[in-house]
């Protein structure tokens, strides 16, 4: 019986036998790739003994095998008949073991096998139209690689589907936590043709799992790793070499596993990708899946990138379009938000516990900026890493309060008392915050501009070319890598940038998603949207632009703004508080029934309306306009 295989012995004919992880292993290795010496029990010993007690001869001949690979330890790891096919990878759906012991051997073996039974596979399987009872598991056990570092190299971008592109990722230790995606990887994406590195992302590793007191232990990244691409570009060839044979030698696109042990890389799996398809950059984004949530005037690319991170639950993407700022999340996941809104705003202490920490963190980001920014001649890599940190963590916990978090929870507000009096406090809250994240971002002389500033003389830069930086390339000049000012000014013009892209799109390859996006405007005069303060109000309409890389535009528009006048904006804001109070009523293009208009509407006992869509487009200032907010209708009466 055929019941253990060296990898050796093993080629891509012997998926059966050896499933198609192991074959994969064993025709790397016989291509003379680096693999960790191993071998296979065979899918043999699962048929016939996989719910009986093993005979001792075949746990003789496993343990003999294990002592011949010379370690201590090794990786047990299930592979099954249909995996790692080029229709079907089963990524993730079957147990691995790391750094098992000869003690822990068969334990392992015996729980690979079950993991064939898991919730997870039986799904998997019916999804993918495969019959379940027709899978059958060997079993790896392999040298396992102490990695420094480890990662995943796709031979095509798997994003914009370029295959003359190769992407790199990589992060500290075992690779089970990239893979898990409890670690964002630094990325590196190379031409494959000339091996030259077109871009690197750098991002800030805090935890690692490792070996460590007999365990496999996440602990901190050591400081003096911190802030360092994981790989450098010696290395990051090398690999990219190796990626290219395996590529070559199974004649199709590959997803590959690597570890980097002592400065060697070894490749422990390799796989078809199976998602390629023939995509245009624009055929990346369905409009037909995205919700329109946001637009304003002027939102840096710096500030694009910081709610970009915030916004992964709502597969959020973010648009710049000649200066117009859009956020859109997609339907689905929009959906979801809502209803874990009324889940939070349904929780009688939920609100005061929020309310009571960001608070606190908003006097403890004040102390750190006053102390380790405000008044500094220069700042450390590590000063900037952790400002970054606090300004992501403050704008995600705003984005609690806004209208993808209270809109559903407000519809039912009357008949749960509960959330109509937490929806109460949002309305006192919302602009505290608001007004201080302005501080932070937007204002002349706030944090933002302060650290800039900073940087802009430690690193000889002109302070105009930060707000057009993302986070990575801001920390990439502690490493000596400076962005070409021509290419980063342009920014305004065309970016795209969505929340599981390594990479982002601008310029050129930017504006065939942007075009695929733009809206088309109908002319009518009888505009809709949502009625969130009721009543009824006629009047001149004053438009005016929320325009961030400008505040001082706002102010003068404001100036010119009549008492009674209808203010019409993109969304309204606490910079427009003024503007609000001249207002005999309010319409905004976006926005929700907890938005900032909304809210100060419904204080002021003046008719809104919000998400118009295109009010600000089709209304010019001095018409005179009917608000109806009773049925979300305003119609325009004289032009």
């Amino acid at each position: 019986m055929n019941y253990i295989k060296n990898f050796s012995e093993i080629s891509k004919n012997d998926i059966a036998l050896v499933g198609g992880k192991g074959a994969s292993l064993g025709e790397l290795t016989r291509a003379g790739i680096p693999v960790p010496s191993g071998f296979v029990i065979t899918t043999e010993v699962f048929k016939n003994f996989k719910n009986k007690e093993i005979p001792r001869e075949i746990i003789h001949e496993i343990l003999s095998a294990f002592d011949n690979l010379h370690v201590q330890r090794v990786a047990v790891r299930s592979s099954a008949t249909e995996e790692d096919s080029k229709t079907s990878s089963w990524a993730g759906q079957f147990d691995s073991f790391l750094n098992i012991s000869r003690e822990n051997l068969m334990n392992s073996i015996k729980n690979c096998w079950k993991s064939i039974e898991s919730e997870r596979v039986i799904s998997y399987a019916k999804i993918n139209n495969i019959l379940h009872k027709r899978l059958s598991v060997a079993v790896i056990v392999q040298k396992m690689i102490e990695s420094e570092a480890s990662g995943v190299m796709f031979t095509i971008n798997p994003i914009n589907q370029n295959k003359n592109q190769m992407i790199m990722e990589a992060g500290y230790g075992l690779g089970e936590m990239l893979v898990q995606g409890l670690i964002t990887p630094d990325s590196y994406i190379l031409d494959k043709s000339t091996l030259k590195i077109v871009s690197k992302n750098l991002n800030s590793q805090n935890k690692m799992l490792v070996f460590k007191n007999g365990e496999n232990k996440e602990v901190p990244v050591p400081k003096i790793k911190k802030g360092k691409y994981i790989l450098d570009d010696k290395n990051i060839k090398s690999l990219a070499e190796l990626a290219v044979k395996i590529e070559v030698h199974y004649k199709s696109p590959q997803d590959i596993e690597w570890a980097l042990e002592k400065e060697k890389f070894y490749i422990v799996q390799s796989r078809p990708i199976t998602t390629i398809a023939n995509h245009k950059s624009e055929d990346l984004f369905n409009k037909e899946g995205y919700l329109l949530a946001l637009w304003f005037q002027g939102v840096s690319v710096f500030v694009t990138d910081i709610h970009n991170d915030l916004y992964s639950k709502l597969e959020a993407l973010f648009i710049i379009d000649n200066g117009l700022f859009k956020q859109y999340f997609t339907k689905k996941a929009y959906e979801n938000a809502l209803n874990k809104g009324v889940t939070f705003y349904s929780d009688k202490h939920a609100f005061d516990n929020y309310k009571k920490n960001l608070t606190i963190f908003r006097d403890t980001f004040t102390k750190y900026f006053e102390l380790n920014v405000k008044d500094k001649k220069s700042v450390s890599k590590d000063v900037v890493t952790t400002f970054f940190e606090y300004t992501r963590k403050l704008c995600g916990d705003y984005t609690q309060m806004n209208f993808e978090s209270t809109d559903k929870a407000f519809s039912l507000q009357d008949q749960n008392s509960t959330i109509k009096e937490n929806l109460s406090k949002v309305s006192k809250f919302k602009d505290t915050v608001r007004d201080f994240m302005n501080v932070v971002l937007f204002e002349p002389d706030g944090y933002c501009y302060k650290l800039f500033e900073i940087l802009s003389n430690q690193f000889n830069l002109p302070i105009s070319i930060f707000d057009n930086l993302t986070q990575r390339e801001i920390l990439a000049l502690f490493k000596g890598e400076k962005p070409s000012e021509g290419i980063v000014s342009k920014r305004q013009k065309a970016f795209v940038e969505s929340y599981n892209l390594d990479s982002f799109y601008e310029g050129k390859d930017a504006e065939p998603i942007l075009q695929s996006f733009r809206e088309d405007i109908i002319y009518s005069k009888l505009l809709k949207g949502q009625g969130a303060s009721s009543g009824k109000a006629t009047g001149k309409v004053k438009i005016i632009p929320v325009d961030y890389s400008d505040l001082s535009r706002i102010d003068k528009e404001i100036g010119k703004m009549q008492q009674g006048d209808i203010l019409v904006a993109e969304t309204t804001a606490p910079e427009l508080m003024l503007a609000c109070k001249k207002a005999s009523a309010i319409i905004t293009d976006m926005g929700g029934l907890m938005s900032h208009a909304a809210i100060v509407s419904r204080e002021f006992g003046i008719p809104c309306i919000v998400g118009t869509k295109f009010a600000t487009q089709i209304l010019k200032d001095g018409d005179i306009i009917e608000v109806d907010a009773n049925r979300g209708i305003v119609r325009i009466i004289k032009e």
